[in-house]
Formats: C-alpha cells, sequence, structure tokens
C-alpha cells in the first residue's frame, strides 16, 4: 500500500545529474588521459550514492569516452599521438562544417556572446586561470555550433569533444606555459567572429579548422607528458 500525501522520487533525475557532471569534467579536461575513477571516491566527491555514479561511469564507457580495465576498474581512455591527430583532422572537418552553416543564421546576440566568451578567455588566461579560460573556449565553440540549428551534427560534435576533453589536462596540469595557446586562440577567434559577422561561412570553417589545428599543434610541443605512450 502507497501513501498518496508523497510522490515517488525521481531516480533518473540524480542518475542524469550524475552523468551531466561527469561529462562536463571530461569536457573540460578535469581527468588526465589514462586516469583512473573509482565509484567509491566519486560518489563521496558528489555527496551521492555509488549506483548512479556506476551507471553514468557505465554510459560514458559505451560512448569510448572510458575504457574498462582488469580489475573492474575504469579508466579514462588513454590519448595517443595517433589517436588524437585522427580525432583532429576529424574534428575539422565536422565543427568546420558546423560553422559554415551557423554563418547565414548569425545574429547580432551570437555576436555579442562570442565577443564576450572571448575576452573573457583572454582574462583568465592573462590571470594564469586555466580551468576558467577553457570553459569559455568551450563556450566560444559551443555557442557557435547550436547556431548551426543541425541537432545530429551537434551531437556528433559533444561526443569528439567528450574524447579529446581529458587531454586537455595537459594545458593546465604540467610544466609549460599555455599563454601561447590561448593567445593564438584568442586571435583565430576574432578571425571567426568577423566572419560569422559578415555571415562569410566558407572564411568560419577555415577559422575553425586553423583554430583546433593550431591547438593540436601546440599540444604536439609541450604536451607529450599528457599522452599515453
Amino acid at each position: 500500500m502507497t501513501d498518496a500525501r508523497v510522490s515517488p522520487v525521481d531516480v533518473s533525475t540524480l542518475q542524469e545529474r550524475v552523468y551531466q557532471e561527469l561529462r562536463a569534467a571530461l569536457f573540460q579536461g578535469r581527468f588526465a588521459p589514462g586516469e583512473t575513477l573509482t565509484i567509491r571516491t566519486l560518489a563521496q566527491a558528489m555527496g551521492t550514492s555509488e549506483m548512479p555514479v556506476r551507471e553514468a561511469l557505465q554510459r560514458l564507457t559505451a560512448e569510448k569516452v572510458l575504457q574498462q580495465i582488469p580489475g573492474r576498474s575504469i579508466q579514462v581512455t588513454p590519448v595517443t599521438h595517433e589517436r588524437h591527430d585522427e580525432l583532429t583532422r576529424i574534428r575539422m572537418s565536422v565543427e568546420g562544417l558546423a560553422a559554415k552553416l551557423a554563418a547565414p543564421r548569425a545574429d547580432a546576440l551570437l555576436i555579442l556572446q562570442l565577443k564576450k566568451f572571448n575576452f573573457e578567455m583572454g582574462e583568465a588566461a592573462a590571470a594564469k586561470d586555466w580551468l576558467p579560460a577553457l570553459q569559455r573556449n568551450q563556450e566560444f565553440h559551443f555557442a557557435i555550433y547550436r547556431a548551426a540549428k543541425s541537432a545530429q551534427l551537434f551531437e556528433i560534435i559533444e561526443s569528439l569533444w567528450l574524447r579529446t576533453g581529458p587531454f586537455l589536462a595537459g594545458a593546465y596540469r604540467g610544466p609549460q606555459k599555455p599563454e601561447e595557446m590561448f593567445l593564438r586562440g584568442m586571435q583565430v577567434h576574432e578571425r571567426v567572429i568577423a566572419a560569422l559577422d559578415r555571415r562569410d561561412g566558407k572564411a568560419a570553417m577555415q577559422g575553425i579548422m586553423l583554430d583546433i589545428k593550431s591547438a593540436n599543434s601546440w599540444y604536439r610541443r609541450y604536451c607529450d607528458f599528457a599522452i599515453a605512450s
């Protein structure tokens, strides 16, 4: 017999929140490639039981972002130069297409948002506050990709960013200084903004492709310590 005075708790809501938080952490490079994730530790950090964490990790494993290793442990998928270069080439094509599609739909609000994100990325980088700088960079890119109005394309891009996100850990977890990467990124972003402002799809596509390629070149020079051998 149930008590009609109370409503059932929607456990799925908690499971989804845990999943989304872990996705955000992976997007932003808070977990490094090859890092082992412990269900108990994550559950304690998030203030939940182990069940929603376990289910979220299983979903991310199915998405090839995480992998199971001997002993039933879960590991952030290691990154090799070859794997990252392949993902970079795919991202250039897919995200370049999204920018091209976004150009005819670019309005004044989008341009203002992009300028704001780019400025805040520069401010954070100047303060050597790398994680917020990376977050503003992500917001910059995804504002453009949403403007493309292609749900399937956006889903593909999210999946690609999930797979490459852990590599971003190298931007602020090592001895190198990533000012160069962010300075170059701001300059390329300005070109992308200008292209979108004049609704030049080809130039917007080329700008996004250059941005991704430049970041990959920087990673290869300075972040060997963050890549699996």
